[in-house]
């Protein structure tokens, strides 16, 4: 069965990217692998928010080479790589279509509003958390703000020789209101 997995960095005090979207903050830590071409092998499909796929194609190239990447959006989308598509509507029922159709996994890729979404629907199975050792004291935080509290069991944890944490987590154990 096709899961759901969330890949990504926060900084220690729990931002994703700076106040301006940027997350240049963590180009001193491209010096290790931190397993990404491992994940990325088994990823059949990306799925994120607006706010990240805009970031992303303004960098000039689009990073994700010809994996299917779904965008949910409320808007449309003038100019996208071939390989990128726009999602309006309800997110259950891509998440169902999604399910049965990757060739892979699915990465909700970010941001914070499209992971608290799939949270909230119980669709993320797996999360793998890279505390980066900055403090940023502001910016993009980690989670929106939810009335769900998801319980996570942790796999594992592994320290990196830079101080870059990963924490790998299945999602489950039921929501606690």
């Amino acid at each position: 069965m096709v899961g759901f997995r969330a890949y990504i960095a926060a900084s220690l005090d729990g931002y994703i990217a700076a106040p301006d979207g940027s997350i240049a903050w963590l180009k001193p830590f491209d010096d290790l692998d931190y397993g990404f071409d491992a994940f990325i092998a088994s990823i059949g499909t990306l799925v994120m928010g607006r706010t990240t796929y805009d970031h992303l194609h303004a960098m000039g190239h689009w990073p994700h080479g010809d994996t299917r990447t779904i965008v949910v959006t409320s808007r449309g989308m003038e100019t996208a790589p071939d390989n990128v598509e726009s999602w309006v509507g309800d997110l259950g029922r891509l998440v169902e279509e999604l399910r049965t159709t990757s060739p892979g996994d699915v990465w909700v890729a970010g941001g914070a509003k499209a992971i608290r979404a799939f949270l909230d629907l119980g669709a993320i199975d797996h999360f793998d958390l890279f505390v980066m050792p900055v403090l940023l004291g502001d910016g993009k935080a980690l989670f929106e703000r939810s009335e769900q509290t998801n319980r996570l069991t942790l796999l594992g944890a592994r320290t990196h020789p830079n101080g870059v944490v990963r924490l790998s987590y299945v999602v489950g154990g039921g929501q606690v209101r």
